[in-house]
């Protein structure tokens, strides 16, 4: 399954800032992440940078503890810890071009950013609306995906 049928889900991204808003069955969830300060931005990296205490993230308006790692030179720098309401959320890169939401350990969905913009998910199961906007929202704002480390060296130095 591409798209989780049941939800209608809007990504706005702007310069520093995405927000996601799901809909489905009378519900509506929000997740907003964030640049809160100015800073030395990357251009690699959607939302601007990867330093925790330059992001905020909310989920239904309520503060969420976002955990980005630092994205160097191995895959497991790439992955994003975030926690919601006693729930750990795990977002990590999976292959080259597409990273996994892992829900308390369990797999939730396969992220893919697209070339051209926007983003493609493949849900496991029936996620919940929460699960989707905060999917969405670190797909956004962190991209998919990480290069293995020889290749990352080779084509980022300054990484």
């Amino acid at each position: 399954m591409t798209d989780a049928p049941p939800f209608l889900v809007d990504v706005d991204q702007s310069d520093g800032r995405v927000a996601v808003e799901v809909r489905a069955e009378g519900r509506r969830h929000s997740a907003v992440v964030e640049r809160v300060h100015d800073l030395r931005l990357r251009p690699h990296i959607p939302i601007g940078t990867r330093e925790r205490q330059h992001l905020r993230m909310m989920v239904d308006d309520l503060p969420v503890d976002l955990r980005p790692g630092p994205g160097r030179w191995s895959r497991h720098s790439y992955r994003v810890v975030a926690e919601h309401e006693g729930h750990q959320y795990v977002y990590r890169p999976r292959t080259s071009e597409s990273s996994r939401l892992l829900r308390d350990g369990f797999r939730v969905g396969d992220f893919t950013v697209l070339h051209g913009g926007g983003v493609l998910a493949e849900w496991i199961g029936d996620p919940e609306p929460v699960d989707v906007a905060i999917g969405y929202a670190l797909a956004a704002a962190f991209g998919a995906g990480a290069e293995f480390f020889l290749v990352a060296f080779l084509e980022h130095p300054a990484l």
